[in-house]
């Protein structure tokens, strides 16, 4: 699953890219467009979540942005947080 958040603001793309991900897993991995297109589609995800990840950890608000999705998709809450801020309650 690659990180993800709703992210508030406009987004004024006006132009679609259809490779993106396939350059983002080619940069990555340092293989070609066919050779990417080429891969079983597991190994496909798990290169572009790594990708993903590794290209976000370079920059502080890439950083913030991974964070606010791994926030985002906990489906469990935090008890020991929870009872932290109630005060044990």
């Amino acid at each position: 699953m690659l990180p993800y958040y709703p992210e508030s603001g406009e987004n004024k793309a006006f132009f679609t890219n259809s490779s993106g991900d396939i350059k983002i897993v080619s940069d990555y991995t340092r293989l070609s467009f066919q050779a990417v297109e080429d891969m079983d589609i597991f190994d496909y995800y798990g290169y572009l979540h790594d990708a993903v990840v590794w290209n976000c950890s370079k920059t502080k608000p890439g950083r913030e942005y991974l964070e606010n999705a791994y926030y985002y998709q906990q489906t469990e809450p935090d008890r020991e947080a929870l009872r932290r801020f109630s005060n044990g309650k």
